[in-house]
């Protein structure tokens, strides 16, 4: 009896754990912004001694839909905008100047968005569009990582590097509401 009554409990909470996992496959609107306030706050205004300098183009059309279709892509874009910040900032040293609690918190919420959504990637719906969306990502992102390398990782080369990725995630946040969902009902 107690053997099957042990064989029970542990079946019990085996399915508690998988129905407790996240079944969604979703990018989240709260987790976006807190990602976004972060790095806003980590450093600050824009300083003026970092003005004048060459603007990194922006891909805006990697993050606009004009058809159901075509929201797959744009996920997926958003996802892979994620993996490259994420990447950014594990490569190089950000500068003493920021604050390091608050880039601690970024880089947390950048990997639990990658971690939570990556299910995103094997979407298949529609999303023949996301290789060229995939390409503008990497030539944006290989800008700013040649404006750090070219400016010798300086403090100016940073700040423009955090104002490039602030307008990015403000634009994903502004344009795509359709995608991005609230915080999931527990």
């Amino acid at each position: 009896m107690d053997l099957h009554y042990v064989a029970w409990l542990c079946t019990f909470f085996c399915f508690a754990q998988v129905w407790s996992l996240p079944t969604n496959c979703i990018l989240r609107k709260d987790l976006m912004e807190k990602t976004c306030t972060f790095i806003e706050t980590a450093g600050g205004l824009f300083p003026s001694q970092c003005l004048g300098h060459v603007p990194i183009s922006f891909p805006q059309n990697v993050f606009e839909s004009s058809t159901k279709n075509q929201v797959t892509g744009v996920e997926k874009a958003v996802y892979q905008t994620l993996k490259n910040i994420d990447a950014l900032f594990e490569d190089y040293n950000v500068p003493d100047q920021w604050d390091a609690d608050k880039m601690t918190d970024f880089r947390g919420i950048v990997y639990r968005q990658i971690e939570e959504s990556k299910c995103i990637m094997s979407k298949s719906d529609a999303a023949q569009d996301f290789p060229s969306r995939e390409a503008s990502l990497k030539v944006y992102f290989e800008a700013i990582a040649s404006t750090l390398k070219e400016k010798g990782f300086s403090y100016c080369a940073w700040e423009i590097a955090r104002s490039e990725i602030i307008r990015t995630l403000n634009f994903i946040l502004k344009n795509n509401s359709d995608i991005m969902h609230g915080s999931p009902q527990l």
